[in-house]
């Protein structure tokens, strides 16, 4: 039987199709499904012509939904339910297969299915074995559908030594689409090719990793806070950043034939540690800006955060210069782009809410809030059952863009990219533009709790 469907799941299935033609006139009104998530239609009212249009997806050769067959007008939005209905249930009560669409250009990748004698990551292991992880994977899966492996390695480094750095590039990939960036993948250097707005622009990925290749403990949880916090952030936090992003620099990728003139970024993600993501992300702005901050006690008795300058980074018997964006060379870079989210966790919830999974999982998603409070030391608290009914998220939410003050070709402002949080140098001051309330840091939590017993 059919079944209506939520705007998020038909969005994950399809990749965020909007329609054709002048979209902003394209109002989305229901979404359907065969009960086996075959076939799927939307139904869409177009203001200027007072209309309806429905289309049909189906899954082509390359296992993409895309549109099949000629978009149908009607007349109101009941006879164009009826009609999806009805086009949706002959798909179901078939008796010969469903022939499916061809599809065009280049197909994605299987993320799951083994054709090497490496050896596995314990987390690719996980992603694809356990009970918990089903929403994750059918969400990585579905991403995968559309991602075309530039350089014939991506499988197996996502199975094997670099799970972390594939379902980071992932995660970009999956949030660049989202910003309704088109993304050229015909080049594989840079990592990503984004044009929006009739604006070119380029980003290569990054990862901060491990210093050993030791197997990663999943049933020990996040890694804990180190006991000297400030510390930690101030020293040995931007030499873990530092290290890819200097690297990444040095090969000078401003000087590809199709990068001259255009803003440039790095995309850098801290995997150095299980679960460090929830908590390194301050020491980046320090390393990016050679700024930190210290608590001083205000006027009214409270203490606030002030700006902190810093001449260099020590651990032991290294030392780096803070201020990468001042380091020559850096002005090429136009921004550093960042994320947290780059996770498995990030892919389980927006997997939940998309509908995927086993249905006796709760996800819960636990963490800290920023506070628009000027001067505020500490975050908002939360913890909320993401299918609550109110709960919303996004793939930008978490996206952070540090502009270079000193770049030779500025990367686009808010005003092009306003889903992501942008941060930007006045003085000694770090101000940032974004959502009040975005979330810092966060972990989620996977329960299987079965269904309550029935008489």
């Amino acid at each position: 039987m059919p079944t209506r469907i939520r705007k998020a799941r038909f969005d994950e299935f399809t990749f965020g199709f909007s329609g054709s033609g002048d979209q902003e006139n394209w109002n989305a009104v229901a979404y359907w499904s065969t009960h086996d998530s075959e076939a799927l239609a939307a139904l869409y009212y177009v203001e200027k012509a007072d209309s309806y249009l429905g289309v049909l997806c189906l899954r082509n050769d390359q296992h993409r939904f895309a549109p099949h067959g000629p978009l149908v007008p009607f007349r109101t939005l009941r006879e164009g339910e009826a009609s999806i209905c009805q086009k949706l249930k002959e798909i179901e009560e078939r008796t010969t297969e469903l022939v499916c669409p061809t599809g065009e250009g280049k197909p994605g990748v299987d993320l799951f299915t083994t054709n090497h004698n490496g050896t596995l990551n314990p987390v690719f292991v996980n992603i694809r074995d356990t009970m918990h992880s089903q929403a994750a994977r059918k969400q990585l899966q579905e991403i995968a559908n559309w991602f075309v492996d530039g350089d014939g390695n991506f499988v197996r480094e996502f199975q094997t030594a670099g799970t972390d750095a594939r379902l980071w590039e992932l995660y970009l990939f999956r949030v660049f689409h989202a910003l309704d960036m088109k993304i050229d993948q015909t080049s594989a250097v840079p990592d990503f090719t984004l044009e929006l707005n009739g604006q070119k622009m380029f980003v290569e990925a990054v990862t901060a990793n491990a210093g050993s290749n030791q197997a990663v403990d999943l049933m020990a949880g996040p890694t804990p806070r180190p006991d000297d916090f400030w510390k930690f952030i101030e020293n040995d936090m931007p030499i873990i950043f530092g290290s890819p992003l200097y690297s990444k620099m040095k090969k000078s990728y401003w000087e590809l034939e199709n990068v001259k003139g255009r803003p440039f970024a790095i995309a850098v993600a801290d995997f150095h540690a299980p679960g460090s993501m929830i908590w390194s992300h301050t020491a980046l702005s320090i390393y990016l800006y050679g700024t930190s901050a210290e608590k001083v006690l205000g006027s009214d008795g409270r203490f606030v955060a002030m700006p902190k300058p810093l001449q260099s980074h020590v651990k032991g018997k290294k030392s780096i210069p803070t201020n990468f964006f001042a380091q020559p060379g850096a002005e090429n870079v136009s921004a550093v782009i960042f994320s947290n989210a780059g996770t498995k966790a990030k892919f389980t919830r927006m997997g939940t809410l998309a509908g995927f999974g086993n249905p006796t999982m709760t996800v819960r998603r636990i963490g800290t809030l920023s506070n628009p409070e000027p001067g505020a030391l500490e975050g908002i608290p939360f913890n909320v059952n993401i299918e609550n009914g109110e709960y919303c998220e996004n793939w930008a939410d978490e996206l952070e863009i540090y502009h270079n003050p000193n770049a030779l070709i500025p990367w686009p402002d808010e005003d092009l990219i306003p889903a992501a949080t942008h941060f930007r140098q006045k003085g000694d001051d770090l101000v940032w533009r974004g959502a009040p309330f975005r979330v810092l840091n966060s972990y989620t939590e996977v329960i299987s709790k079965p269904s309550f017993p029935t008489e």
